[in-house]
């Protein structure tokens, strides 16, 4: 027995290092973008749900101590266009904005050359020079010899920069991005100012803006970026106070007095960027018009100690940006979540190298040995297990403790390990019969296959034309439930619940397709064809949902969540078979019939309904089921309507009196909604709900009349009642 243990955490350890070696491989040295593109995408992922935790902290409340006054479009309107402003009217907003005690104030805007109006720029310089917290933007850009635009080695004439500049890098160790031209030349102006910062936003390929360098190398000194260059003016600090370690990180020192000081550390990477901690989506910081602003209808003292930044959002001024949670997203307000983050300590902490390597053997590791050691369906269960905790802890770290951990590599190893581990034992242990048994055992009936055992020519690669139902089912709700419970309550109960689901749809004969989270998709009629598919799939739908009752009364005894469960099928062609190769069995469905299913599904939430069946499947089982009449609807991404219909029993099963009334009414109030008679649909509608107040087919139809009513609304000459789905 301890020999055997030895020997299968020799084989777990040598597959995970297999496995780490051909991602890192892959990922590091091979298609490097391509991962680091994804992973950027799973990142964005958590920024929503990192900034929907802080909108929930703040209650919705915008962040005040930094404001934004916004060149908006109706600024524009009162004005002109912007390029038609004399320069003067910055000089009275920094005088007025001053006057009532901002703290700083940072112009999101470019003065690259001097003005027409030699007065208006002098009143600007006036205003910078005198107020001393006036921080302005300026831009880098490479040289373009093709088109005579030449390196600069030096910055241009007059500038100060042992002022406005830093030098704080070792020659040997720089790791911020060289750029070859200051742009600009309105010199006297950023003299004038308290500081200078490039605005320049340097993305990713997909142009997404996740980091910021807060540093750009230029002819051997450092110039700070907007947000940074007004970060050290508040702090007070200088060129001895800033320090670059060799991991890359920059190292800040205030001195609060002459004994005690505080050191931070801005967490940076690749080029001095650091990852900025958005606080949430577009206006999160206070936004105020320019225009109210210049026009003195703000009070003064709004600004008292406040931050002040002046950017644009108005069309044309090309200000918006794409970010992880918005594709378009003001440059000024990216500015403010730098400097608030800095301000206060806000860091995303990402993790190295060497970190993840760890993690990914240690995850690979558990999946390796628990895929050698048990059979196919547990270690699967285990490493799905695996995958769903590691998945949960990496989004609550990155959301309640801003750390960033890499979650597209370790889940890869994992994956590649696993399939390591299959092809290691169908070389070495299971035989071909046995590999299919075990396989479909958990996806069939035991009778139906041995079926399939005899006739083999079923699972070869490849598919084939058919007519089968297909059935969906999902949670209600489920990731409101998840987010209240820890890792291995969820798992139980998802457990408990699929594994109820599966039985039932195996008892009808079904194929279990695939769970997707805690989404079931099952096939009647396929591999092998049966005449009667769409009346067991009807069964199998009633089966799921009374025993899904029977559950929650358990559950509330056990004081666990309530699940609830909606449903929806079709029957049509598609096409079925294995997809994929002759050593990797992976029996599905496609087809249009199988999408149409999905969404049927996905109306359920529209009508207040638990199953939803297609015309097609209700043509097939209208003598054996009560059904009613629902919609004629056009779903998502289908040109053509469909009729569909609410499952609602066994025609043999007996109803309630008042559920009889309630269709009744129902079914005339469809037909005169059909009619355009709104107001007499609506009094059918009305008194189906008297007698059944949670008939949610009533209430949908109901609200709609009373909406078209409210309206006033005429019929269409081409009213046909369908009704289009905007979502899946």
């Amino acid at each position: 027995m301890k020999g055997k243990i030895l020997t299968t955490g020799l084989y777990g350890i040598g597959f995970a290092i297999l496995s780490v070696i051909i991602i890192w491989g892959v990922t590091r040295l091979l298609l490097p973008q391509i991962f680091d593109k994804f992973e950027a995408r799973m990142l964005d992922w958590r920024y929503e749900k990192r900034i929907k935790k802080k909108w929930e902290q703040r209650k919705g409340a915008t962040i005040d101590d930094i404001v934004v006054i916004n060149i908006d479009d109706r600024s524009l309107e009162k004005l002109n266009r912007f390029e038609t402003w004399p320069r003067s009217y910055h000089a009275r907003i920094i005088d007025y904005v001053n006057s009532g005690g901002a703290v700083a104030i940072g112009f999101d805007v470019l003065f690259l050359e001097h003005g027409s109006d030699k007065s208006s720029d002098d009143s600007l310089k006036l205003a910078v020079r005198q107020a001393r917290n006036v921080y302005l933007a300026m831009s880098f850009s490479y040289a373009n010899p093709d088109a005579f635009i030449y390196r600069m080695s030096t910055p241009p004439k007059g500038l100060d920069i042992e002022r406005l500049s830093y030098n704080f890098v070792d020659s040997t160790h720089n790791v911020f991005k060289d750029l070859d031209r200051i742009d600009g030349k309105f010199v006297e102006l950023y003299n004038a100012s308290a500081g200078i910062g490039f605005a320049n936003f340097f993305s990713t390929s997909e142009h997404v803006i996740r980091k910021m360098p807060l540093f750009i190398n230029f002819a051997g000194r450092q110039y700070p970026s907007l947000a940074m260059a007004m970060v050290l003016g508040l702090m007070g600090a200088n060129n001895s106070d800033l320090k670059l370690n060799e991991n890359g990180s920059i190292s800040l020192t205030l001195h609060e007095d002459s004994v005690k000081t505080q050191k931070i550390d801005l967490r940076t990477g690749d080029e001095g960027k650091m990852l900025i901690d958005y606080e949430g989506s577009y206006r999160t910081f206070r936004y105020v018009s320019y225009y109210d602003v210049l026009a003195k209808r703000i009070p003064p003292e709004f600004f008292r100690n406040k931050i002040v930044l002046i950017g644009a959002t108005a069309a044309g001024l090309y200000e918006w940006r794409p970010v992880p949670f918005q594709a378009t997203f003001p440059g000024v307000e990216i500015h403010a979540n730098l400097i608030y983050g800095i301000l206060n300590r806000n860091f995303i902490k990402q993790s190295n190298s060497i970190a993840t390597l760890f993690i990914s053997l240690l995850l690979s590791m558990i999946v390796a040995v628990c895929a050698i050691h048990f059979r196919p369906f547990l270690s699967i269960l285990g490493a799905v297990s695996l995958g769903v905790v590691f998945s949960f802890v990496n989004i609550k770290l990155f959301t309640h403790y801003s750390v960033w951990l890499e979650a597209l590599r370790p889940i890869q190893v994992m994956v590649i390990t696993y399939m390591i581990v299959i092809i290691y034992r169908f070389m070495s242990e299971e035989k071909d019969k046995r590999i299919i048994k075990h396989m479909f055992n958990h996806y069939l009936s035991p009778t139906v296959v041995n079926e399939l055992l005899k006739n083999r020519d079923q699972l070869k690669p490849g598919g084939k034309r058919t007519v089968a139902t297909v059935l969906f089912s999902d949670v209600k709700s489920f990731t409101t439930v998840a987010e209240n419970l820890n890792p291995e309550e969820l798992v139980t109960l998802l457990n408990e619940y699929l594994s109820v689901m599966t039985e039932i749809v195996l008892e009808h004969n079904g194929f279990l397709d695939k769970y997707e989270g805690d989404a079931i998709m099952a096939i009647f009629g396929v591999p092998l064809p049966k005449s009667d598919h769409a009346y067991r799939a009807c069964l199998a739908a009633l089966d799921m949902q009374r025993r899904l009752a029977e559950l929650r009364i358990k559950w509330e005894l056990e004081k666990r969540p309530l699940l609830e469960m909606r449903i929806g099928m079709n029957l049509g062609p598609m096409i079925a078979g294995n997809i994929g190769g002759e050593n990797r069995v992976d029996y599905t469905v496609i087809g249009d019939s199988v999408n149409l299913a999905s969404r049927l599904e996905g109306a359920n939430k529209i009508y207040g309904t638990s199953i939803i069946i297609s015309e097609d499947t209700y043509d097939q089982v209208k003598d054996e089921f009560l059904i009613r009449e629902l919609d004629f609807i056009q779903v998502k991404g289908k040109k053509k309507p469909v009729r569909i219909y609410e499952l609602i029993s066994k025609k043999d099963e007996a109803l309630d009196e008042n559920l009889v009334k309630v269709l009744d009414l129902f079914a005339l109030g469809l037909s005169t909604y059909r009619r355009g008679d709104w107001e007499c649909a609506y009094n059918h509608f009305q008194r189906a709900l008297r007698i059944k107040p949670d008939d949610g087919p009533s209430r949908e139809f109901f609200n709609r009349c009373k909406g078209f009513m409210d309206q006033r609304t005429i019929v269409p000459t081409d009213w046909d009642g369908v009704y289009e789905m905007m979502t899946k």
